[in-house]
């Protein structure tokens, strides 16, 4: 394919106990033409078999196949970032983070590829279409990580922090893997995407689909990683308020918009009503510039100007 020619994209798949779904993953990616790292991060002995046979199996042809393996359980996060080091010394110039339980919609790989081909300096993030089976509280939980992260960045930019899915430019990686030393675990996702904001890196947002199978298994601890993603929310906030009048500046065009979402997130029967949906390709809409003649404008002609605005991309 003509994107993978253009940037050297290899997927990096961390894997902890999914040997039962690791395989299709693979081959799929290999399908699109895309060498594989998996990381195997302290997996269990079915696994680690699987693990075995899927490199002994594929290294005979096509896009080859490395594996990585971590001793003991490290944690998402960790896995994750050895991967990208293994992706630095594998020649690589992008690297496609995949999750290993087969949850992500792997048709929509193509698109991510020849968005990166297009934007070779933006990280191509997907964010979450849920299927019906979507835990409820996995759902609120990303809802109010969306909004935790906007207000980290003073931006709408990041539309899926806490999606495992996305296209990274390895150059732009290597400006924030130093000051990752906490985030291990399920606070990787969210933590790169608010440094990468931080750092100016290009953003496009694109739709994944995410299926929750019956009988899934998930590695996601309620009381863990709740009390870790909180502490990371933290570590960001201070962060942020210590480059707040670089953020308010480069961000000032779209602030005012972005306490109107806030507001109307918190206090739904007040302005526009509901929030805008994020649209494919971009950051949220936003709202209009200004308000209809009279006092405080006319509810309808804002929500008017709110569908007819279009935020750019990235």
């Amino acid at each position: 394919m003509e994107s993978i020619r253009k940037n050297k994209t290899v997927a990096v798949i961390p894997v902890y106990n999914h040997g039962e779904t690791v395989g299709d993953v693979v081959a799929t990616l290999r399908g699109y033409g895309l060498p594989v790292i998996l990381v195997d991060d302290g997996s269990d002995t079915f696994t680690a078999r699987m693990l075995d046979a899927i490199v002994s199996e594929k290294s005979a042809f096509g896009p080859p196949v490395k594996l990585v393996r971590l001793p003991k359980n490290r944690g998402k996060g960790a896995a994750v970032m050895t991967g990208f080091r293994s992706a630095y010394s594998y020649g690589a110039s992008h690297v496609l983070q995949v999750d290993a339980d087969g949850q992500h919609g792997l048709e929509v790989v193509p698109r991510f590829l020849d968005a990166s081909a297009q934007n070779p300096d933006a990280v191509i993030a997907g964010y979450p279409l849920y299927d019906a089976m979507v835990p409820r509280v996995r759902l609120y939980g990303s809802r109010l990580a969306l909004v935790m992260v906007w207000i980290n960045t003073l931006s709408r930019r990041v539309a899926g922090p806490m999606c495992g899915f996305r296209l990274y430019p390895l150059a732009a990686l290597k400006g924030i893997l130093p000051a990752m030393t906490q985030a291990r675990r399920m606070d990787f996702d969210t933590e790169a995407a608010v440094r990468l904001d931080w750092g100016g890196a290009p953003f496009v947002n694109l739709p994944v689909a995410i299926r929750y199978p019956l009988g899934g298994v998930s590695h996601f601890r309620i009381v863990r990683d709740n009390l870790l993603i909180l502490a990371m929310h933290m570590r960001l906030f201070f962060g942020m308020v210590r480059r707040f009048p670089n953020l308010l500046f480069r961000h000032s065009g779209s602030f005012s918009r972005y306490s109107g979402l806030l507001s109307r997130r918190f206090h739904p029967g007040s302005g526009a009503g509901a929030s805008p949906a994020v649209p494919e390709g971009g950051s949220p809409p936003k709202a209009g510039k200004g308000s209809p003649k009279g006092r405080g404008g006319n509810a309808q002609s804002r929500e008017k100007g709110i569908r007819k605005t279009r935020a750019p991309a990235g």
